[in-house]
């Protein structure tokens, strides 16, 4: 699926062939459960186009509902996921993992917070993997702007920060990576600046990094000033 054009109808018809496509792998009871699983989506589906159908006449749901309902969509991901982990096809875990981007954008569309942040930083992480050219790397990160701004409070807490791994650091890390590779500068300020504010203790870290990276891959003179400055001194930055 191309991400940037990839519809819920996409995913669906997705989903829809997946278990033929894996269907060697599976043993009974695996099957079983993917039969479970693809049942569970299809009702999923079926709630999201009536909600979508119904908004185009002005019924609109909630920010909770759409909290809920898309929280309901993550879990099914999530069991998909791990049900492709123990089959050990990583290429089908990322398919679905680019999934999870299409019900963001849905929770997003509705005023709706994410509590499933996994799925979604995996996704991110191989998007601006792959992703040359700036324009698309610039929406990607306006994408993992509206995301961060939409995590619900526990996730924005970070109280574990023991965790390198935890998906709200990542998230983090690697939208500022996607913003240097933008060179844009006003959106690696911007990314920067967060990165003080959610990450204090480890944004000097990515800076020093960064500085490594400006001159191992060549940077531009003003990508290269914009995280100059951020290594050498700290900016004033205060919690928005």
């Amino acid at each position: 699926m191309n991400q940037s054009t990839a519809s819920l109808k996409d995913a669906r018809d997705y989903l829809v062939g997946l278990p033929d496509s894996i269907d060697e792998f599976l043993d009974e009871p695996q099957k079983r459960s993917l039969a479970e699983l693809m049942q569970g989506f299809k009702q999923f589906f079926d709630v999201v186009a009536t909600i979508n159908m119904q908004a185009s006449d002005d019924h609109i749901i909630s920010p909770r509902e759409a909290t809920d309902i898309g929280s309901h969509g993550f879990g099914l991901i999530l069991n998909l996921v791990d049900l492709l982990d123990r089959l050990d096809l990583p290429h089908r875990r990322r398919e679905v993992e680019q999934i999870s981007l299409i019900l963001a954008r849905w929770i997003l569309r509705y005023g709706g917070h994410i509590k499933h942040l996994e799925p979604i930083v995996n996704a991110c992480a191989q998007l601006a993997n792959i992703l040359r050219d700036k324009s698309a790397l610039i929406n990607l990160y306006n994408l993992m702007t509206d995301i961060i701004d939409s995590c619900s409070s526990d996730i924005k807490q970070d109280l574990d920060i023991s965790n390198q791994m935890r998906p709200w650091r990542l998230l983090h890390i690697n939208r500022s990576i996607v913003a240097t590779r933008s060179h844009n500068p006003e959106i690696m300020k911007t990314a920067f600046n967060e990165l003080l504010v959610y990450l204090p203790n480890e944004a000097n870290g990515f800076f020093a990094e960064g500085m490594k990276e400006m001159v191992a891959l060549d940077y531009p003179s003003h990508v290269r000033q914009v995280m100059e400055f951020y290594y050498q001194q700290k900016p004033t930055i205060s919690v928005h």
